[in-house]
This record gives structure tokens, sequence and C-alpha cells, in this order.
């Protein structure tokens, strides 16, 4: 009786304590998730400020005329101090910053332009050929989601290499749904030669904070899953890239 009491009592703390780790994963996976969802929130704000901020820059441009008339009334009155300072008001303002046009996506141009200005003071050779319509299809948050982890993980590839490029192409295959998205980076050492995460297929985290990687991951992996996509990863040793390509499906 005490023998089986013992072993009775073990196997009710062998549950409790795997029932425990369960609750504690599951918790974890859910913290993961809620993390992910804010980020990818955030990110989604983030570049509608940006679109606001080109907005004002179109109407600034359109009402650069109004502004040429009341320099010429004050140059009239010769009151060149107040001329001075209206040109310098102008001069400063954001909404006349330089807007780069990479594609005719406002929201994917938005995100393409800052990572380009974040090469350029890295010394990243950023390519792009977006063409038309290819990526109208998705969702703004699927956009951001997308792009913006894909070009996070190349430009930590590609710190600190010389004469490092970022090159990728968005096209749609004729006559089908496919939209095909082809990345490729400069990248010092193979990735998969150290590990590769089980049932992913995907570069393993080399940042010293591997979770945070791992949710860029997870989220480009879900946005390919939503549009019934495909994912391919692979390194080349004969050239030092990476190589990243994404097939994408539109439905009807």
């Amino acid at each position: 009786m005490i023998t089986l009491s013992s072993i009775f009592l073990l196997g009710i703390s062998l549950l409790v304590f795997v029932l425990n780790q369960y609750i504690q994963n599951k918790h974890s996976e859910y913290t993961e998730t809620l993390l992910l969802l804010q980020k990818e929130s955030d990110s989604a704000q983030y570049y509608k400020m940006l679109l606001s901020q080109y907005d004002n820059q179109s109407i600034l441009i359109h009402d650069i005329k109004k502004h040429l008339q009341s320099i010429d009334l004050l140059n009239d009155q010769h009151d060149h101090e107040k001329i001075s300072v209206y040109i310098k008001q102008l001069l400063l303002s954001s909404d006349l910053k330089d807007a780069a046009k990479l594609c005719d996506n406002a929201l994917l141009n938005a995100i393409l332009g800052r990572y380009k200005k974040q090469c350029l003071s890295l010394h990243i050779s950023f390519l792009t050929d977006i063409r038309s319509g290819t990526v109208d299809f998705m969702a703004d948050n699927d956009i951001t989601s997308l792009f913006c982890n894909l070009l996070d993980n190349a430009v930590e590839a590609c710190w600190g290499i010389p004469e490092a490029f970022i090159e990728m192409t968005v096209q749609k295959r004729e006559h089908t749904p496919f939209t095909v998205i082809t990345m490729v980076n400069s990248c010092r050492n193979d990735p998969f030669s150290r590990h590769v995460r089980a049932g992913l297929g995907l570069m393993p985290a080399s940042k010293s904070d591997g979770q945070r990687h791992g949710f860029g991951l997870k989220s480009i992996r879900k946005t390919v899953g939503k549009y019934h996509g495909d994912m391919q990863m692979y390194y080349s040793n004969e050239t030092a890239t990476f190589h990243s390509i994404i097939t994408l499906i539109k439905k009807e």
C-alpha cells in the first residue's frame, strides 16, 4: 500500500510538472504572438505617418506658386529681412524633404524609402525593381510585415561587409495569379552551416536577441501562408550572398 501510494504520488507529481511546463510554454507562445502583433501594428502606424508626410509635401508643392507670389509682394515692399525669413521657413519645412519614388504602391514606397536611407548611411548598395501593381492585392499590414522583416534581416547580414548590397525585385508572372519576390543580399557566412530551424527552412538567428529575430521569421512565414505562397532561402558560397525567393498567390 505504501509503495503503491508512493508511485501514485510520484505519478501525480510528474503529471503536475508536465502540465505546468505545458502551460508555461503556451503562455510564452501567447506572449510572443502579442508582441509580434504589437510590432506589426506599430510598424503599420509608422508608415501611415510617412504617407501623411508625403501628402503634406504634395500640398506644399501645389501651393508653391502662392508662396512665390507672397515673396514677390515682399520684394515690391523691399522688405528683404522678411523675404529671408520666409525662404528659410520654406527650406527648413519637413514637407520639402526628398521622397524617393521606388514603386507605385504608396505604402511599399515609404518602406523602401526608409531602408534606402538606412542603407545609404551604412554604405550598403540598395537596388530595387518593383513592377507596377504587383502588391496591390496585399493588405497594408501584410506589406509592412513581409517587407520590413525581409529587409531587416538583409541589412543585418550586410552589416560591416565592404561593398555590401541588397537587390530586390517584385514582379508578376504573366497570365498567372503569382507574384514573385526575389531578394539577394551580401552575407559574410553561410547561416545554414550553423544550424537550421527545424521545419522552417529559414535563416537562423544571428542577433544577440534570437527571440526577436525569431518573431520576424515567424511573421514572414505567417504572411506567406496567408497568401498560400511558397518560400525558399539558400546561401551561395561562390558569391557570398543570401537568396530569398517568395511566391504569393493573388486570389481572384
